[in-house]
């Protein structure tokens, strides 16, 4: 691709040391945590490679000064001998280029083939200016170990509002601050942040990300919504393995059980309960496996169907919004009320699964108080804070573009807590 002729404040700027293109941080095969972060402040300075060494060498300071201890005793938790990463060789801070995270030249034109939703992902990331596409690797190596910090760009929207001309949110002011404008200039916008470190050592990086940029680092939890849309993309842009590793799926329960009588002492006021629940949970989880030759079926069968599913069991929490989102509990990318309005061939997988389950275990799925908190496959394993790709070979056409949806869906993620945040 030829080079832009305009510069932002986060450009890359190729004559200060840009690093080559095979230098790329480890994303395959690397289990992530993820994190969300609001717009990095870097003033009217420009993120230049030399500016980027001081702040590296600024981390080695803090580390080597600071939290040595804090790292062998996040070591020690997980039953590793303290000291056995050695001593503090390097500490790197690079930018990279996004798109070739994934191995692959993902910049498509309107006459490509393939899946239309992650064209038209892809048209929108073409869209965006150079330095949009950039992402932050942090890198620690140790003598025997190394972490890895990446910051990357989220999903198109999360960058730039082409309405608005504001980065997916509006800053409001009170007072004579209401006509003042906030110079978008100054900020890098890294939304999604993916460690691989010991837990102590993510505190640390954490903070110290807070500080330097003057911004907020807080662990991104990923719910329902967010798990079975990854999963329905990839399905509708990698296709269905035949064979390889079965597919789980892990569900969770916010519901109470119900309180047990006692007959040999009378209850207290703080034992009972005015519905006559208890407090303790009761079925905690259920794991569902699933052989590869069998997904095809279930994919056929939710495109089959001719409507949405709906259990034949039923409750207050149908009609009444706050109950629902009571069963739910506190995250809003939980309790399935996301499906008002979708097709049944938005997610054919999981509405045939729901039917599977009500017919055989008389379990609801798309009851408020059934989460799903993790799906692995062949191709990846994603939780609440927790991400894998994997990558067997080289990376395949498929694999690249889905790989990229996946990621761009997490942007979408942060996106939407965004407005929520700010009341839009």
């Amino acid at each position: 691709m030829p080079p832009r002729s305009g510069r932002s404040r986060n450009d890359l700027a190729d004559d200060d040391g840009d690093a080559p293109e095979d230098n790329l941080p480890p994303f395959f095969n690397t289990t992530f945590s993820t994190h969300r972060v609001s717009p990095l402040y870097v003033g009217r300075q420009e993120l230049t490679q030399l500016r980027l060494e001081q702040l590296a060498h600024r981390l080695r300071d803090t580390l080597v000064g600071d939290v040595v201890r804090g790292i062998q005793i996040g070591l020690e938790s997980t039953d590793t001998p303290a000291g056995q990463v050695g001593t503090l060789r390097s500490v790197k801070i690079r930018w990279f280029h996004a798109q070739r995270l994934l191995d692959r030249d993902l910049f498509f034109t309107e006459q490509d083939g393939g899946s239309g939703l992650t064209d038209t992902v892809m048209r929108q990331w073409n869209r965006l200016a150079e330095a949009h596409k950039r992402g932050l690797w942090i890198e620690i190596q140790h003598e025997n170990a190394s972490y890895v910090a990446l910051l990357l760009p989220g999903h198109p929207g999360t960058v730039k509002d082409r309405r608005s001309g504001t980065n997916g949110f509006a800053i409001q002011h009170d007072g004579d601050a209401s006509g003042k404008k906030v110079d978008q200039d100054q900020f890098v916008h890294l939304p999604l942040l993916l460690l691989r470190m010991p837990q102590a050592l993510k505190g640390v990086i954490g903070d110290w990300i807070s500080t330097t940029f003057d911004c907020r680092v807080s662990k991104l939890n990923l719910g329902t919504r967010t798990l079975v849309t990854v999963w329905e993309d990839w399905i509708k842009t990698a296709g269905l393995p035949g064979k390889g590793p079965d597919f789980a799926i892990s569900l969770a329960f916010n519901a109470p059980m119900g309180k047990k009588e006692r007959s040999d002492a009378p209850e207290s006021d703080e034992e009972s309960d005015k519905d006559g629940m208890s407090s303790d949970p009761g079925l905690r989880g259920m794991d569902i496996t699933i052989a590869p030759h069998d997904l095809r079926r279930f994919f056929r069968r939710g495109e089959q169907a001719d409507g949405p599913y709906r259990s034949s069991s039923s409750g207050p929490w149908e009609t009444d919004i706050r109950e629902r989102r009571r069963l739910a509990g506190g995250n809003a990318d939980d309790g399935w009320g996301w499906r008002t309005g979708q097709e049944p061939d938005d997610h054919p997988f999981t509405e045939a699964l729901a039917r599977y389950l009500d017919h055989h275990l008389a379990l609801n799925m798309f009851h408020p108080s059934v989460r799903i908190v993790q799906i692995s496959c062949g191709g990846f394993m994603l939780a609440q804070s927790r991400l894998k790709i994997v990558k067997v070979g080289s990376v395949s056409d498929e694999l690249a573009r889905a790989a990229w949806v996946f990621v761009t869906r997490l942007g979408e993620r942060l996106r939407g807590e965004h407005l929520v945040a700010f009341g839009l």
